[in-house]
This record gives structure tokens, C-alpha cells and sequence, in this order.
């Protein structure tokens, strides 16, 4: 009786084993598993969406930049002339013992001070101012303005033409009618060059 318990407790459990593994084994018609791979996701660029475009006829446009317009002033300007032998009692000294006067024009019109009132100077050729008994000693010089130029608080009055003169004494006169008229009608000194010099470069040369 032991012997037959033991022989089929054997077989018992071989039994069971036999159970497990053909659990584990698949079945002969089953194919190995696959897996369908899922489409791949969709990312945005890196930058974010783009920017949504407009089309050209609705795009806003910017008007073309215009430069600003000065009105013309109409206004005396202050122009000097010689007072030969004065000495300096009428106006400020000039050399040669001679005074430089101030004196007002008519009504003009202009855009820029400077240039209003260096024209009103040049544009008279006459030698003797009335009969105030001022000189002018710019009578036979044919000079204009050609530019006013303005950059920050610094004015240069560019002339151009023929700059003519009677001796070494009309230097200072000169000098003196220019510099003054510019210099009042700007309120501040004024640099002045004709045909591309300088005041005192032109003056030298004569």
C-alpha cells in the first residue's frame, strides 16, 4: 500500500507539470504577435506658429515723409555800411580809423534771416548810401549767397562770385559789412567763406 501511494503521488505530479507547461506553450496555429506602429505625432516648429499673413492690399501704408515748409517772412533786415574817419563813434570800430553803421533795410522777403539780409547787402551796387555820407565798400563786388548752412548752433554763410576792392584799407571795411550784417541777422557769430574759402583766407588774397 505505501509503495502503490507513493507511485501515484509520482504520477500526480507529473501530471500537474505537464498541465503548467502546455499553458505556457502556444498553440501550433497562433503566429508570432506584432505590433502596429501609431503615426507620429505632429509637433510644432520649434519658433511657435507662424506669423498669419496679409494679403499686400490690406497691409497699411505708410504715408512718404515729407520735409517740413517755411513760410517766407516779410520783415526789414539790418545791414552796415562805412562811415569813413568816424573813429568808432557811431558804431562798432573798423580799421583805418573808419566806424561800421547799422542800418535798416525796407520790408523784404525771406525764409532764413542770414540769407535775407546778406542779399539785401550784396544786391546794392551803389557807392554812397544817400546822402548819409556811408560808404560801401562792397559797391563793386559781384557776390551771392549760394547756402545757408545750419548744423547744431553752427551757421556758415557760403558766397560765391568776384570780391573786389579799392585798396588795403577796404580789407577791414569789407570784412566788417559782411561779418556785421550776418552776425546781427543770426544773433550769433556767423562763419562765412567765398568760393569755398574762408573770410580771412579770400581777404588775404587781395
Amino acid at each position: 500500500m505505501h509503495g502503490r501511494g507513493r507511485y501515484s503521488a509520482l504520477i500526480f505530479a507529473a501530471g500537474a507539470v505537464l498541465v503548467l507547461a502546455g499553458c505556457a506553450v502556444p498553440s501550433p496555429g497562433a503566429g508570432p504577435s506584432t505590433v502596429t506602429p501609431s503615426a507620429p505625432a505632429t509637433t510644432a516648429p520649434a519658433g511657435g506658429p507662424g506669423p498669419s499673413q496679409v494679403p499686400t492690399s490690406d497691409m497699411e501704408t505708410q504715408p512718404p515723409k515729407t520735409q517740413p515748409t517755411v513760410l517766407p517772412t516779410n520783415a526789414s533786415v539790418t545791414v552796415f555800411y562805412i562811415a569813413q574817419g568816424d573813429g568808432g563813434a557811431g558804431g562798432p570800430d573798423v580799421g583805418c580809423g573808419d566806424s561800421a553803421i547799422p542800418v535798416t533795410s525796407p520790408t523784404i522777403s525771406y525764409t532764413d534771416p542770414v540769407e535775407g539780409a546778406l542779399r539785401t547787402l550784396l544786391a546794392n551796387h551803389e557807392q554812397q548810401i544817400g546822402q548819409s555820407g556811408l560808404d560801401n565798400t562792397l559797391w563793386q563786388s559781384q557776390l551771392a549767397v549760394d547756402s545757408i548752412e545750419r548744423s547744431g548752433t553752427t551757421i556758415t554763410a557760403h558766397l560765391t562770385g568776384t570780391l573786389s576792392m579799392g585798396g588795403e584799407c577796404d580789407i577791414p571795411r569789407v570784412e566788417a559789412q559782411l561779418q556785421l550784417t550776418a552776425n546781427t541777422a543770426a544773433g550769433s557769430v556767423v562763419a562765412i567763406t567765398i568760393n569755398g574759402k574762408t573770410l580771412s583766407e579770400a581777404l588775404s588774397l587781395r
